[in-house]
């Protein structure tokens, strides 16, 4: 990654300054001092050529130090030329561990635009990153478990998935996942106040992008919504009413767990209609037939915008319903009937 490499130059050139410094002191010193102890023998610019070949170890014998002072004086010199030049590989070596160990950490950032970030792993954010991958999303995720670090990457190839070390009170987290480029921010730690923090913060970085935030905590929902959260998930709410349904009618459960996780083989797709679009402007009634013959997908409702980014949502519609451009169409379908659906439309998945 180019931002990557520019970080490393960066930090070389950081630490080479001191290098270079006592290098030109030593190129300088040797210059005068061969100079001197060699009672003008040589002039300035020869004794620059020697303290060049001796320091970098050419010595082609054609200018040497004729006095005892003068080779005294040369082996200090070549001594001290060596322990630069160890310094110098100490440098490297250093700054190499270093971007080796931030990169292992997620510490470098990414460029991903259009993708998904995930803030935390743990539980909510877990199941969260499997399914956007499964749809095919690109995800940028930032965890607190260091241990977790090599099993998120091991997820998806390194195009499709970036993984940052998140520890407590990093600032940074956000530019390191690039949410200011992202088309969606899923913030689900298991502290709701951090979350409303960070929700904050990607709401000022990132004035249109879409954000969701898992709480704990129901009531927060009002909060979280004024402060500029497109969507507030309660885990625990659902999870409640899940085990109340499986109690009386468990294959409603079922079936609502096929529909909700990619993972198997049956989904519900979102398509926002444009005016290209061959549904827009037609009533539920063909568009139903439309859809079916395209691609084998069952339309079950449709999503209306009533303002930025907030849309109001109708299942099973009448049939004299028209679908408008700016529509979002609901689907079910298998995962390769939703990819035919795609195509047929012209138009990508979700919004």
């Amino acid at each position: 990654m180019a931002s990557g490499r520019v970080g490393f130059y960066n930090a070389l050139l950081r630490r080479l300054w001191k290098f270079l410094a006592a290098y030109a002191a030593l190129l300088l010193g040797a210059s005068v001092g061969f100079y001197v102890l060699e009672n003008g023998r040589y002039n300035l610019g020869m004794s620059f050529y020697w303290a060049v070949v001796t320091i970098s170890t050419v010595g082609y014998g054609d200018v040497y130090p004729t006095t005892s002072e003068a080779r005294w004086f040369t082996i200090a010199v070549i001594l001290v030329a060596v322990f630069l030049t160890a310094y110098l590989i100490s440098i490297i070596i250093g700054v190499v561990n270093d971007e080796s160990h931030k990169r292992n950490l997620g510490m470098l950032g990414t460029d991903f635009t259009g993708h998904v970030v995930v803030i935390g792993y743990a539980g909510v954010g877990r199941a969260a990153v499997r399914e956007l991958l499964a749809v095919g999303e690109r995800v940028a995720v930032a965890t607190a478990d260091i241990n977790e670090l090599p099993n998120i990457r091991a997820l998806a190839p390194e195009h499709r998935i970036y993984v940052s070390f998140y520890p407590t009170g990093d600032s940074e987290v956000l530019n390191r996942l690039n949410a200011a480029a992202a088309k969606a921010v899923v913030i689900c730690t298991p502290d709701d106040t951090a979350n409303l923090i960070t929700a904050l913060a990607v709401r000022q970085i990132a004035p249109n992008v879409r954000i969701v935030v898992s709480v704990t905590r129901a009531e927060l929902r009002p909060t979280l919504r004024s402060a500029g959260v497109t969507y507030v998930a309660s885990p625990n709410d659902m999870g409640g009413r899940l085990v109340a349904n499986a109690a009386f009618r468990p294959e409603v459960v079922n079936v609502f767990e096929d529909l909700t996780s990619a993972a198997y083989g049956a989904d519900i797709g979102e398509y926002v209609l444009t005016e290209k679009t061959s549904l827009s402007r037609q009533a539920l009634s063909e568009a139903e037939t439309m859809v079916r013959a395209a691609s084998g997908c069952i339309v079950i409702g449709y999503a209306r915008p009533r303002g930025p980014g907030e849309y109001v949502t109708a299942l099973n519609p009448p049939a004299s319903f028209h679908f408008q451009p700016g529509d979002a169409l609901l689907v079910m379908g298998s995962l390769e009937n939703l990819k035919r659906l795609e195509a047929w439309l012209g138009v990508s998945q979700g919004r």
